[in-house]
C-alpha cells in the first residue's frame, strides 16, 4: 500500500518538576508524496470530512508543493538527498477543514527503497513550524538528540533539547520524542501505531470513532497546560529568549527580528 492509516496510542509523561501523565488515541495518514491517494471522504487540497492540504506543511514559497519545498529546505541545510528520493509523510489530517499538526514525520528513502533519513516537522499553537533532521541510524529506524531552539510548550524552555527516536513505518510504527534540559529528561512522549487500510469505509468509521480529531488534540493540549498552570509549574513566556528561537518557519509576531 502506498497510502494507509495508522491507528495510534499517544502517551505524554512529565517527569519534572511535576509528575503527570495523559494518554489518548488518534489516527494519522501515511502517504507517499508522489502518489497521493484519491479516496472518498479524503479531500486533497479541498474541503471534505478529512483532508490533506499541502499548505499545512513545509512552505518556503516555492512552487511544486511539499516535495519541492522540502527538497529546497534540505538543500539550504546542506543535506544530500537524491532528486528521485521517495518521501513518505505521516501526519494528522484536517477534520472538516480544521488543521492542527503538533508533529508530522517525513521518511526519505532512495528510489530502491533504502532508508536514508527522517525529518520531524514540529508545529506549535502559534502556527509556527520547525524542521529537525533525524539521521542517526538505530535498529529499524533513526535517532538524534538536537537543540530545540523552538517554542513548543509554555512549560518547557526553548533552550532544552529534543531526543527523537523514529521507528520505520511498517505494519506497526513507534516514535519517541523526549524533552530534556541540562539535568536530564523532563518529558517523555510516545506514539504507537498499527497500520489500517485507507478506504472510504474506514474513514467514515474513524469519523465516528475519533470525532473532531484535530480539535480534540488542541483542546487536550490547552486543558493539560491549564492544569499545569494551576499547579504553578514554572512558565516560560513566548516572547522570552527570542534569540534562542532559530530557523522558525511562519514566525509569529512575538519574534522581533530586531532582538536577534
Amino acid at each position: 500500500m502506498s497510502s494507509f492509516l495508522y491507528e495510534c496510542e499517544v502517551m505524554h509523561r512529565r517527569l519534572r518538576p511535576e509528575q503527570k501523565r495523559f494518554d489518548y488515541r488518534i489516527f494519522m495518514l501515511s502517504v507517499e508524496l508522489d502518489d497521493l491517494p484519491k479516496v472518498p471522504f479524503l479531500g486533497l487540497n479541498r474541503f471534505n470530512l478529512f483532508s490533506f492540504n499541502e499548505r499545512d506543511h513545509v512552505d518556503l514559497g516555492r512552487p511544486g508543493g511539499i516535495r519541492a519545498n522540502l527538497m529546497a529546505w534540505m538543500e539550504e541545510q546542506g543535506i544530500t538527498c537524491p532528486s528521485d528520493a521517495r518521501i513518505r509523510l505521516i501526519t494528522l489530517p484536517r477534520v472538516l477543514g480544521y488543521a492542527f499538526n503538533p508533529v508530522s514525520f517525513y521518511y526519505v528513502n532512495s528510489r530502491d527503497d533504502k532508508p536514508l533519513f527522517a525529518i520531524a516537522e514540529v508545529c506549535n499553537t502559534y502556527h509556527e513550524m520547525k524542521l529537525f533532521l533525524v539521521d542517526g541510524e538505530k535498529s529499524r529506524g533513526w535517532q538524534r538528540k538536537v537543540a530545540k531552539d523552538f517554542y513548543v510548550s509554555p512549560f518547557s524552555d526553548v533552550r532544552d533539547s529534543f531526543d527523537f527516536q523514529l521507528g520505520l513505518p511498517d505494519e506497526t510504527w513507534a516514535v519517541n520524542i523526549d524533552n530534556a534540559d541540562k539535568e536530564g529528561t523532563t518529558l517523555v512522549s510516545a506514539i504507537r501505531g498499527k497500520a489500517r487500510a485507507l478506504s472510504a469505509g474506514r474513514l467514515l468509521w474513524f469519523g465516528l470513532k475519533y470525532p473532531l480529531l484535530s480539535l480534540k488534540v488542541i483542546l487536550m493540549i490547552h486543558w493539560q497546560a491549564f492544569k499545569l498552570w494551576l499547579r504553578k509549574v514554572p512558565y516560560f513566556p513566548k516572547g522570552a529568549n527570542q534569540q534562542s528561537q532559530r530557523d522558525v518557519l511562519r514566525p509569529h509576531s512575538s519574534l522581533d527580528s530586531s532582538d536577534e
